[in-house]
């Protein structure tokens, strides 16, 4: 279909997670582009399926597809789109590992998963019972940061910025400002700093708090305009959302400092003190947003810790 319209148009999906519903965006024009796809459930397809109808597209049409990060939620309705269309696949290279290590590579990394869960002292209540189901992409080309992309009419600067996973980039129209984030920025909740396996190449993992301090520099001084997330409406003050994330973050790292001046606690006692509502199905997020404020509080000395067997316990470094 021939579309002279360059605008952004935004498709909500239901998914099953704290989230709420996700968002894709359709960049109409040369090539037609689609960000993001949703989760592989059939009624979160469906939704995309109607959605695109809604303005004019159908899975045909879709030339190509950027995910802005590999979280199911975001990459899972790719495949059935792909059934329909030899759309060419954009993702950040950082993704590489897992799709095309395979097999292998998911059972080192729920490996390293399993001892990270054992290491915060929740191996009794947290099982790892994830299953490996292969993601056949026809066509994958890996994005950087810097890369210019031509989406739908216009050309969009490429912005790595992990932290919420080792994948996140962000979409930026630098004529416009207009910048697609995926969940990067969110509004109505802070984006989780998910704990990662190291790259295979990396003995040490990644520190996604610290990482995602760094993207919140990165991003700071540019001069974005309209940022549309991954959850949530667009909005444009991304600035003071990201002054409220750090000083969210500071305050998290002076309530942990007491909490571990009372005495040495685990990552999951510390999880069960700060996200007391959480269930078993959200205990990974709290687990992963504990370690990360350790890490930075470790990297300022403010904390230290010792291992016993296999669990880690931190406690409170006294001022002098």
């Amino acid at each position: 279909m021939e579309v002279s319209d360059t605008h952004i148009l935004p498709i909500k999906m239901s998914t099953t997670f704290a989230k709420g519903n996700v968002n894709a965006f359709i960049l109409p024009g040369s090539p037609v582009t689609l960000v993001d796809a949703g989760t592989h459930l059939p009624g979160s397809i469906q939704q995309l399926r109607e959605g695109m109808a809604e303005v004019g597209f159908t899975f045909q049409d879709v030339e190509q597809i950027v995910v802005t990060h590999m979280h199911t939620d975001h990459y899972g309705g790719v495949s059935a789109i792909l059934q329909e269309t030899d759309a060419v696949v954009y993702v950040h290279r950082q993704a590489m590992g897992m799709l095309e290590h395979g097999k292998e590579g998911f059972e080192r990394d729920e490996e390293f998963m399993r001892r990270f869960i054992e290491e915060c002292g929740a191996a009794e209540l947290l099982k790892r019972q994830r299953k490996f189901y292969p993601l056949h992409w026809k066509e994958v080309r890996y994005l950087e940061e810097g890369d210019v992309l031509t989406a739908g009419g216009r050309e969009w600067k490429v912005l790595y910025t992990p932290g919420h996973s080792q994948s996140d980039i962000c979409l930026w129209d630098v004529d416009s400002g207009d910048t697609i984030v995926g969940d990067f920025l969110l509004q109505e909740i802070s984006s989780n700093a998910f704990i990662t396996p190291p790259d295979k190449r990396e003995e040490r993992r990644p520190r996604p708090l610290m990482q995602m301090r760094e993207s919140f520099r990165h991003v700071y001084e540019l001069p974005l305009s309209t940022i549309y997330p991954g959850h949530g409406d667009p909005f444009t003050d991304f600035r003071a959302l990201i002054d409220q994330r750090l000083q969210e973050q500071e305050d998290r790292c002076d309530k942990i400092v007491l909490l571990l001046a009372q005495g040495p606690r685990t990552v999951y006692e510390l999880t069960r003190e700060l996200f007391p509502w959480l269930q078993e199905n959200g205990m990974f997020l709290g687990l992963s947003e504990v370690q990360g404020h350790l890490d930075l509080l470790l990297e300022r000395s403010r904390v230290q810790v010792e291992r016993r067997d296999s669990v880690a316990w931190y406690q409170a470094v006294q001022e002098r």
